[in-house]
């Protein structure tokens, strides 16, 4: 199952739902003792910013998989809150340091007792056995890559195929550079303008530049411009969750991207090495918050050559990109 970041709950049945789901949660972060600091934050920025409640984690029960199963279904009977709850407590076993048997085990029963694919547990089944390639494999069908390959393809035709094929060869298309280099021209404010300065300010290539990127990287650059996203690997979290807020794609697949890379050491990413414990979780759940209000899937539906003449302001408004409500954060750089 897909789940749909745009789905709601009625207030009450959400508030509802929300003690059991937690519990759950606050039950895997407590599976090895007292709940590590990155664990708890990731139970709390679930619950600040995509349950909206205000709860005592601390006062939670520790709940079996039957019971759980049956207190959500007891609110609402759809699958969709379970594949909620399984995932988050995936995501919490992740942030919560080496994967253990005995939290596998516990995503297993949950999925059986949920009755539901258990597509997240075999996700952490790998990333505990290390299976780093299969891991990179299943995150480059699944993540948000797919989709960005597509849109390039589809929007550019034979030479978007051509572009990406030089690129993965080492070797440089000068045509595409220019096309790029040309947005450093654009007017201040511009959407165009914003995203060439963005590439400037972190020492970036442009596509078509020896050592850039491919062409389908430009869309996620893009949500990094449009969303107020700076580069730091916390940063990198919360752009991929904002993403994973408005992709018509499984949230955890997006989201299992970004945490491979950045939290669990497994570099997904062909041009950056994996690192560990460098995530945010509370940054992460916050940009799936800001993504749910988008009104367009901006990796696989927006071409941005269509907008970036038009000023950034007026882009985020068309898409109902709203203010992040925090600055983004850059690494700091040695000029060259």
């Amino acid at each position: 199952m897909v789940i749909n970041m745009k789905a709601t709950l009625p207030l009450e049945q959400r508030q509802r739902l929300a003690e059991p789901a937690l519990a759950g949660l606050m039950t895997m972060a407590r599976l090895k003792g007292d709940p590590s600091a990155k664990a708890l934050a990731a139970v709390a920025g679930v619950r600040d910013h995509l349950m909206h409640v205000d709860l005592d984690l601390s006062s939670l029960p520790s709940l079996s998989p039957q019971e759980l199963a049956q207190r959500i279904r007891a609110v609402n009977p759809d699958p969709q809150w379970r594949e909620r709850v399984l995932r988050g407590m995936t995501l919490v076993a992740l942030f919560d340091g080496a994967a253990t048997g005995a939290e596998l085990a516990l995503l297993e029963q949950t999925a059986q007792a949920f009755e539901v694919a258990h597509s997240p547990v075999e996700s952490y089944r790998k990333v505990m056995g290390n299976r780093q390639t299969m891991v990179r494999l299943d995150l480059m069908r699944r993540s948000f890559l797919k989709d960005a390959i597509s849109a390039t393809i589809q929007q550019e035709g034979a030479g978007g195929v051509l572009g990406i094929a030089m690129v993965l060869a080492g070797q440089e298309d000068k045509a595409m550079a220019a096309r790029y280099q040309s947005l450093l021209s654009y007017p201040e404010g511009s959407f165009g303008r914003a995203y060439a300065n963005f590439i400037s300010r972190n020492q970036f290539n442009f596509p078509g530049e020896l050592g850039g990127p491919p062409p389908p990287v430009m869309h996620h650059d893009c949500c990094h411009v449009l969303g107020g996203y700076g580069t730091t690997a916390a940063e990198e979290g919360a752009v991929i969750g904002f993403q994973a807020g408005f992709e018509k794609l499984d949230p955890f697949d997006v989201l299992m991207f970004v945490i491979a890379e950045f939290e669990v050491g497994i570099g997904v990413s062909p041009f950056i090495p994996g690192e560990f414990n460098q995530l945010d979780p509370e940054r992460i759940f916050a940009g799936m918050a800001h993504g749910s209000q988008v009104t367009i899937d901006l990796i696989a539906e927006l071409n941005p050559w269509d907008h970036f003449a038009s000023p950034l302001a007026e882009v985020r408004q068309l898409f109902n990109v709203v203010p992040r409500g925090r600055e983004a954060e850059y690494p700091t750089l040695v000029d060259q």
